[in-house]
C-alpha cells in the first residue's frame, strides 16, 4: 500500500457529465487512501436514525461520482445533504460491477462555484449503524445493507487498480 502522506497526485480536470469539471485532488497528504477521479453516475438515499428509529427516504438520489477510493467517494449532487447521515449507495462501477446497499456516512458538505454540492462520504460498517438502530429495523429495510468489509473494498480495491492502469 502506498503512504498517501509522501504522494501528491496531480490530475488535469476533464469534463464530468454534468458538463464540469470535477473537484480536484490535488494532494493526497493526510489521506488514509489515495483516490482515483472518474465521472461516473451514483444513486443513493437517505438513511436517518433519531431516538432509536431508523427511517429510509423513499425516492433515490441520483448524482456523480467525482473520486472514489478504498475509504470512500466524493460525489456531486444538485442539493445540500445533512452531515453526519448514512447513505445506502448503488455504485456503478464500470456499466458491469454495480454495488447495491453500500453503507456510507456523509463527513462534509461543501458548495460549488457552480451552485451544485460536494459531498463527502466516508464508506462504513454496518456495526456503526448498529448502534443507533436495532437489528430487527435494519434486516427490515427493503434494501440490504451491506457492510463496507473485505470483500467490498476488494472489488473497489481491484476496480481502481484497473482504472489507474487505463490511464498510464
Amino acid at each position: 500500500m502506498l503512504d498517501s502522506k509522501e504522494v501528491d497526485v496531480k490530475t488535469e480536470p476533464e469534463t464530468t457529465t454534468l458538463g464540469q469539471a470535477p473537484f480536484p485532488i490535488k494532494t493526497s497528504r493526510g489521506r488514509k487512501y489515495i483516490g482515483v477521479e472518474l465521472s461516473s453516475p451514483i444513486q443513493f438515499r437517505l438513511l436517518t436514525c433519531k431516538k432509536g428509529k431508523i427511517k429510509l427516504s423513499k425516492d433515490r438520489t441520483s448524482g456523480e461520482i467525482l473520486n472514489l477510493s478504498e475509504g470512500g467517494v466524493l460525489l456531486l449532487v444538485d442539493r445540500p445533504l445533512p452531515e453526519d447521515v448514512f447513505l445506502l449507495l448503488s455504485l456503478n462501477l464500470n456499466q458491469s460491477v454495480i454495488l447495491e446497499g453500500v453503507l456510507g456516512k456523509i463527513k462534509r458538505v461543501e458548495p460549488s462555484e457552480e451552485g451544485d454540492f460536494h459531498v463527502g462520504v466516508e464508506f462504513t460498517s454496518r456495526e456503526e449503524l448498529e448502534k443507533l438502530a436495532s437489528l430487527e429495523q435494519i434486516d427490515h429495510l427493503p434494501v440490504k445493507v451491506a457492510s463496507f468489509g473485505g470483500k467490498l473494498r476488494e472489488i473497489i480495491s481491484n476496480y481502481l487498480r484497473t482504472a489507474e492502469l487505463a490511464t498510464r
